[in-house]
Formats: structure tokens, sequence, C-alpha cells
């Protein structure tokens, strides 16, 4: 499985309509798990898709991305909900553009050992781990385990590298 993200601002039409076109291009022609939506700082919408590339693209009802882009056009404060898929989690994981940042890195670093060891990328760490990591900053091995999806095993093998990676990611920020 793989994630993309789009990002598609809200307070330029041209922008948005843009970005929503490019959006819609790219669901076309995909075999789309999970699609996951959050309002950024009231600024953008930030949209991960999750694919299977190579598999046969399913038939699906054109309404659901039609639907998709009428949620973003229509939202405009984060106290509205959206709809979302029912394997969706109860609540979006809403990351700030820095923690997005430290979020493609991990992810990055996720791909890259996943790649090397002949493991699917889940096998390391799910990406709600990947985003939960972004949000709450874990600085000891201890805080890494309270990360839902991330326990002890995977903590001893790849925690001290993710420490690493979230503090150098976080050092590169501007406060």
């Amino acid at each position: 499985m793989k994630c993309k993200t789009f990002k598609i601002q809200l307070d330029d039409e041209a922008a948005k309509s843009s970005e929503e076109a490019n959006l819609n291009k790219f669901l076309e022609d995909l075999n789309v798990y999970q699609i996951s939506s959050a309002l950024v700082e009231n600024q953008y919408w930030s949209v991960l898709v999750f694919y299977n590339e190579g598999l046969p693209v399913e038939p699906r009802n054109s309404n659901a991305l039609n639907d998709i882009s009428e949620n973003i056009a229509a939202r405009k404060s984060p106290a509205e909900k959206v709809s979302k898929p029912e394997n969706a989690p109860a609540e979006p994981i809403c990351l700030t553009a820095g923690e997005e940042k430290i979020y493609a890195v991990l992810r990055a670093w996720r791909n890259e050992h996943s790649s090397r060891d002949g493991l699917s990328p889940y096998m390391i760490a799910h990406n709600d781990s990947l985003m939960l990591m972004a949000k709450v900053n874990p600085q000891t091995r201890d805080e890494l385990i309270q990360i839902k999806g991330f326990g002890e095993k995977r903590a001893q093998k790849y925690g001290d590298e993710i420490l690493q990676i979230i503090a150098a990611a976080k050092s590169e920020q501007p406060e």
C-alpha cells in the first residue's frame, strides 16, 4: 500500500480548483483503500490517499469522489464534521505543517527500511503510528511504547533510530 498527500488551499479559489482537479485526476485510475482528510490551521486541507498500485481498479461510486470534494469545499471550521469511511479511526490525526514534515521524514525512513529488509511498511510501523509520533514528539523509548500500534518489540528494534529522526527533524524547524 502507498500513501500520497495532497494540500488544498482554502483562501485561493483558483489554486483550490486546480488542487482538487489534481486530486480527482490522481484518484481516477487507482484502487483506493482509504482517504483521510484534515483541516490544518484553518488554512488548507491535507488529504491522505492510501492506495494500491498495480491492482485492478475496482468500480467505485463516482459520488464518493464528489462527496470528498463537496466536504472540502463546504467545510469552513474544524467544528464541522466530514463524512469518513467506516474503517477510518474514530478521530482523525490533525498535524501542523511542522508535524507533517516530521511525518514525511518518518514515512521515508520506514519505506527505506521496508525495501531494504524486504518487509511490508506496516510491519515496521503503521501510518497512524507515524502520525502520532510526529504529533506527540516522544523523547524516550518508554514514551514511544505509549504510541498506539508501536509496542516494546518495535521500540527495541527501531526506537533509538526513530527518536534520533524525530529529534533531528524538530531541531531543523524554526520555532
